[in-house]
């Protein structure tokens, strides 16, 4: 599996993917013919390419063996939208991944503490319920087709490796084990 941050000229696979999650899992099971314009809306090719372009939305990717499987996007304020996974590459840790990276860009990137989802249909919620994700308005579940939760962002904390002199080493190891030897001899003397 691997991650990345994707770019203008891959999105519209992305797009498409979205879409052919959304119309294969989704679609079918949407109440709402409102909440099904908002998401052919807010996925068309033009307006994904615009919030690309204008820096408000990013985009990322997970690809197996070179291919596209899942995809999700985060907007600059830290809403997360369209995670979707191909349905042959659900349940394998793609979609919580994606979700990972997303909080720690955020916390790295943006330095939001929080960052929020729209679970789409309303069932969904739970799934990022298990992903650390809590309800912003419990009353709210049962009142729409969407539910909004939230959870707190991750910052990164980057250690640069520095290359210790032989010297250092040397003397930590034979300090380390002079006071072991003086230890062990101290210990030998109270016994006897």
């Amino acid at each position: 599996m691997e991650i990345k941050q994707l770019t203008i000229a891959e999105m519209p696979q992305a797009v498409k993917l979205a879409r052919g999650v959304f119309d294969f899992c989704l679609r079918k099971s949407m109440i709402s013919q409102e909440c099904i314009q908002q998401f052919d809306t807010y996925t068309n090719e033009t307006n994904i390419r615009m919030m690309m372009g204008n820096g408000s939305l990013t985009l990322w990717g997970v690809y197996e063996v070179g291919q596209l499987v899942a995809m999700s996007g985060m907007q600059r304020e830290g809403h997360i939208t369209m995670l979707y996974v191909l349905p042959v590459y659900q349940r394998r840790g793609y979609g919580k991944e994606l979700l990972l990276t997303m909080r720690k860009y955020a916390g790295s990137q943006y330095q939001l503490p929080s960052v929020t989802v729209m679970a789409m249909p309303a069932w969904t919620a739970s799934y990022f319920q298990r992903r650390k994700f809590v309800l912003m308005n419990p009353v709210q579940v049962n009142l729409a087709p969407y539910v909004y939760l939230q959870a707190k962002s991750i910052r990164e904390v980057s250690y640069e490796i520095k290359k210790l002199p032989a010297g250092a080493v040397l003397g930590t190891v034979l300090g380390g084990v002079g006071v072991c030897m003086a230890a062990a001899v101290l210990y030998m003397a109270s016994i006897w």
